[in-house]
């Protein structure tokens, strides 16, 4: 694992399993979305879109909630809510 702490202490990594990277087998399977707003990486960006076309994992979802606005309604701010 190699990493560095957020702005808020959070550790973000990529994480490695018998030389696999799971942090994009996730992006890659509809399991978790890549936040481009603080990374700029090509290729989650490219992994995300083509699960969104293949409607995998949260792309079977009508509308899913991303946990950046998920937070944004928990702490009271104005944000998009699909249930």
């Amino acid at each position: 694992m190699a990493g560095k702490p957020d702005r808020n202490g959070r550790w973000i990594a990529e994480i490695f399993s018998q030389n696999q990277n799971i942090n994009k087998e996730l992006v890659r399977n509809g399991l978790a979305w890549h936040y481009k707003q603080y990374s700029k990486n090509d290729n989650y960006a490219a992994l995300e879109r083509i699960a969104r076309q293949k409607k995998t994992g949260l792309g079977k979802d009508q509308g899913p909630t991303a946990p950046w606005q998920w937070r944004k309604m928990k702490k009271g701010k104005s944000a998009k809510v699909n249930l």
